[in-house]
């Protein structure tokens, strides 16, 4: 940078200098014919009288006495008039003005000529008129000197992380810089670089590994080719990341949600990610575990963050590299960020979430979720000054990989010890699951309501520009049965298997109602509504009739299974005689007495 503000002050003193050189050479050359070029001769007169002024050329007197005296004056003055030139005799020529006595007047005065001073701006040859070209130049100069200087710092950047790394991971993967996609036919050997995504982005593809499918290292550079990038990232202090995605198979991981990141990461993940917002409900402070104050957790299961945080030196590494680990993040329930119909999408998303939509799209059509089981951590690249970082030393790579390496061992090794964190984690994900299936119904219904209105107006517009004026008046009937069916208020229907006068209910009210509800029917059949104050309060009867009913079934299944108990049990039956006895004896000495 420091380079390019340098290059472009000595371009901009050169421009001055020869600006100011060529305005003094231009100009030089006119200053002595500054005067002379609009001198006029005036011819030399002997005898004249003094001419009049312009102002009483251009403006004649109207009065009509004095016109012969002045035309007569003019001939006067035109006969005493000798000159001395001889190249004057064609101007002065008496035949041209044998006309016109009045014409020869006016020639004959000498006009005051004024130069208007034209504007700098509108000469051509001054540099001040081409500024804004010059400073569209500049910038476009300085632009493309930092495209250059910084595409180049990113390409190196990239070059010395993954030669810090190359090593480690060949001892760990059996497949280093192949996704199986591409159409590259380099060996590992001949792989000496990442893949460049773009200018910024480079990844690398792992895998051949035990318990995991494959490993995806994404280094997010600084924008730094662009120059409003680079002033973003100057003042908004973004720093460049590293980023690791693991993906695990299905049983080779247990069933929980848990994010360890900064205060900023873990407030846009837990608004942004769906399966933290579902199943971590807070974010708690990681001071009790040991690690810095700028750290926060999100966790489904205690036990779980209590066992990442202690078992994998997370706090030792915090240690050695304070503003190093920017979020781990593990999850088997992840399914990327949320859509943008349920809430707006991060501008800068941490972990990637490359075929989410689809995801989604083939979950809403296999009634499923799609989920997968990853553990993604990302790291800053360590900076010695403040705000630009940059890789001081080609063992940080090495370290960063070694933590994550160890996060992968413990990740699938680990499972609860107890089944009610199990069962409480399951109940957990059945909740969701359910929640999923509503609003995929929910969806359905929608896309199945948006068909039927679309074959609807198709079938309106396939009506009117037909020219049968029956087919359209059956049209308009149809669609107004449909209408009033719509409009219609639904009503709940109940089926009576007894006639009239045989009760049923346990309330003689409710009978009464009954017999009402029928003779309403006989008499009122054809009116439409008139008995639906009757039907609501058979409707009522049938509800309380029916909650009378279940109470003494209950009361009944009761007394039914105390007299199978007794029955079972002999022991209760002897208490039971003794016990009449007793009454039996009460009785008769209360009757004595």
């Amino acid at each position: 940078m420091r380079l390019v503000i340098s290059l472009v002050l000595i371009f901009l003193c050169l421009t001055y200098s020869i600006a100011k050189k060529n305005k003094d050479e231009d100009f030089s050359e006119f200053d002595d014919f500054d005067h002379d070029e609009f001198d006029v001769e005036t011819p030399t007169v002997t005898g004249a009288t003094p001419l009049p002024s312009k102002t009483q050329v251009n403006k004649p007197e109207k009065n009509d006495n004095e016109e012969p005296v002045q035309t007569e004056s003019s001939n006067t003055r035109n006969d005493e008039v000798t000159i001395d030139d001889d190249d004057d005799e064609s101007m002065f020529d008496d035949e041209e003005f044998e006309a016109s006595d009045t014409f020869a007047s006016s020639s004959s005065s000498t006009p005051d000529l004024k130069i208007a001073e034209v504007p700098a701006n509108l000469t051509g040859n001054r540099w001040e008129a081409y500024q804004c070209e010059a400073v569209m130049l500049i910038a476009l100069l300085a632009y493309l000197i930092n495209f250059l200087i910084g595409r180049t710092k990113n390409a190196r950047l990239a070059t010395i992380v993954y030669r810090s790394q190359r090593d480690l991971l060949d001892r760990n993967f059996s497949l280093v810089g192949d996704d199986g996609q591409t159409t590259n036919t380099q060996t590992d050997d001949q792989i000496k670089d990442m893949h460049k995504e773009s200018d910024h982005l480079y990844i690398l593809w792992c895998s051949g590994r035990a318990s995991i499918e494959s490993m995806l290292i994404e280094l997010r550079l600084i924008k730094r080719q662009c120059a409003f990038n680079s002033l973003a990232a100057i003042i908004k202090s973004i720093n460049d990341t590293i980023v690791y995605t693991i993906d695990f198979n299905k049983d080779d991981m247990e069933t929980f949600v848990f994010c360890l990141a900064k205060k900023r990461s873990a407030a846009k993940l837990h608004r942004d990610m769906n399966d933290l917002s579902q199943f971590c409900v807070e974010r708690k402070s990681a001071d009790k575990k040991g690690l810095s104050s700028n750290y926060q957790i999100l966790s489904e299961i205690g036990e779980a963050s209590s066992a990442i945080i202690d078992s994998t030196k997370v706090a030792d590494f915090t240690d050695k590299f304070p503003d190093a680990l920017e979020y781990i993040y593990v999850s088997d329930q992840y399914t990327g960020m949320k859509s943008q119909n349920g809430e707006q999408q991060s501008s800068s998303p941490p972990p990637t979430t490359s075929g989410s939509a689809a995801q989604q799209q083939d979950a809403l059509n296999a009634s499923e979720r799609s989920v997968r089981r990853v553990l993604i951590v990302a790291f800053n690249i360590t900076a010695q000054n403040g705000r630009s970082l940059q890789v001081t030393s080609e063992t940080i790579g090495s370290d960063y990989l070694r933590l994550v390496l160890h996060l992968i061992e413990f990740v699938s090794a680990f499972r609860f010890k107890s089944k009610e964190l199990k069962n409480k984690a399951i109940k957990n994900r059945q909740r969701i699951e359910e929640q999923f299936l509503k609003s995929v119904n929910l969806q359905r219904q929608e896309q199945a309501q948006i068909r039927r209105e679309d074959k609807r107006r198709a079938e309106k517009e396939k009506v009117m520009q037909s020219d049968d004026a029956e087919l359209q008046r059956k049209w308009e009937e149809k669609e107004h049965k449909r209408e009033m069916k719509r409009r219609t208020p639904k009503m709940k229907q109940m089926k009576m298997s007894f006639l009239t006068g045989t009760h049923r209910f346990l309330d003689p009210k409710c009978n009464e109602v009954l017999d009402l509800f029928y003779e309403c029917i006989e008499k009122k059949s054809r009116a439409i509504g008139a008995c639906d104050g009757l039907l609501a309060q058979l409707y009522r009867c049938k509800k309380e009739d029916l909650e009378t009913h279940r109470k003494i079934n209950k009361s009944e299944s009761e007394q039914k299974r105390r007299d199978q108990a007794i029955a079972r049990d002999p022991i209760i039956q002897k208490k039971l005689e003794i016990l009449k006895r007793l009454q039996d004896k009460q009785k008769g000495e209360s009757t004595s007495s």
